[in-house]
């Protein structure tokens, strides 16, 4: 989404175990909040990086912003962090949305922490569908084409915004035909991720291609 050279990106994984049940897919996405502080060490010197991204979206549902701006001051205490879940409410807020419709790949345990999120930020999830995927595979293995029948077919007239979280979904070529289509701005996790940390960089500049939000001033 950004060609720009001025801003230069660097990843870590941290580890991650597939769930065994549906029941173990949260709890094991709480775990991902013990790699944070490691994972900022592995950046050095210390100072080189102004703004950390926690991709995962389901994961930073689990896991509140306090908690993990909380474990990265562990390792960088002068750096700041964002998430896709952290991105998509500010971005909410930007647009002055209400009204959420949403479309995720997750089962159902994991579709409702995220609903969950959405609600106790003060937001009203007003239409909502998923794939049903238990996998990152299964996730990742989702046409474009097909994110973007499954988002046309949701009832978006009474939503204020269109959000489809997972870093996991190749979202980012379908996001302006699905705004044409539906006539409402569409968050998605990469996207939301980027313009949050942009906007903690103090990175100004619009990003065309990609949608509403990444045209809007930071």
């Amino acid at each position: 989404m950004l060609k720009d050279d001025g801003v230069s990106f660097s990843a870590a994984r941290i580890k991650h175990h597939e769930p065994d049940s549906p029941q173990r897919a949260v709890e094991n996405l709480y775990q991902h909040a013990h790699e944070i502080a490691h994972a900022g060490e592995l950046f050095d010197p210390p100072g080189v990086v102004n703004v950390f991204i926690y991709a995962c979206t389901s994961g930073s549902a689990t896991i509140s912003q306090e908690r993990l701006e909380e474990e990265l001051r562990r390792s960088r205490p002068r750096a700041c962090i964002t998430s896709p879940m952290t991105g998509a409410l500010r971005a909410f807020h930007q647009f002055r949305a209400n009204r959420i419709a949403m479309l995720t790949p997750y089962i159902d345990e994991v579709g409702a922490v995220v609903t969950e999120c959405v609600e106790e930020s003060g937001f009203t999830v007003c239409s909502s569908a998923s794939f049903n995927l238990r996998t990152d595979s299964a996730i990742a293995a989702v046409s474009p084409e097909s994110i973007f029948e499954a988002a046309c077919s949701i009832d978006t007239r009474n939503c204020d915004v269109l959000f489809i979280p997972c870093t996991l979904l190749r979202t980012s070529s379908v996001i302006e035909h699905l705004e044409a289509r539906i006539g409402k701005p569409v968050i998605t996790a990469h996207q939301a991720m980027l313009w949050d940390a942009l906007r903690l960089a103090s990175y100004s500049k619009p990003i065309a291609g990609h949608g509403r939000l990444l045209m809007l001033a930071r």
